[in-house]
């Protein structure tokens, strides 16, 4: 069952483990920049690199599973709630999650919910990373194969190569959020 050490692990084996993420450098943030060959993708991918970034990954076992539920009145502030969700559940029980399964995402009404396979962060066992302080919107983008959303809106992806950039080749959906180190 979720949120429930010892067993929740259970099932982490059908959550493929992917590593489709990056962090960008920016000044007193990082940027977690990820990608997928779905939306779906990408978002889990993102919330793995918000783990990725406070220890090593492979260092975590698949011991137990948390579940968190997002919404927002738009894709970026659904994206934004969820990473914020995951916060808050690392914040509470210390656990960290190598994966990330969306298990239902409702694109129409902004809703998502996702459980994350990992375990209770230990200094003993784990490398500590930097510490994420906070999600933000700012300079958040979404990317499709054929739009970009940022806070000012949504454009033709092509539209302006400079912010969209030329899609990685075989995943058209990425994902940029700014977090607070």
């Amino acid at each position: 069952a979720p949120d429930q050490p010892g067993g929740g692990g259970a099932g982490a084996e059908a959550c493929e483990e992917l590593h489709q993420y990056e962090f960008m450098d920016h000044t007193a943030d990082v940027v977690l920049h990820s990608w997928g060959t779905s939306f779906k993708q990408a978002i889990a991918q993102v919330c793995v690199c918000f783990f990725a970034y406070m220890t090593e990954l492979d260092k975590l076992e698949l011991a137990t599973s948390v579940e968190v539920e997002a919404s927002g009145h738009d894709m970026l502030d659904m994206l934004y709630h969820l990473l914020d969700e995951f916060l808050f559940k690392f914040g509470t029980t210390f656990v960290m999650c190598r994966r990330v399964e969306i298990l239902e995402f409702d694109e129409a009404s902004f809703k998502i919910k996702a459980r994350g396979w990992g375990e209770k962060f230990d200094l003993e066992k784990h490398p500590q990373g930097t510490e994420i302080k906070a999600i933000t919107m700012h300079q958040m983008k979404i990317l499709t194969p054929t739009t970009l959303t940022t806070e000012e809106g949504t454009v033709d992806r092509t539209s302006d190569l400079k912010e969209g950039g030329a899609m990685k080749e075989g995943f058209p959906f990425e994902c940029y959020v700014l977090v607070d180190i």
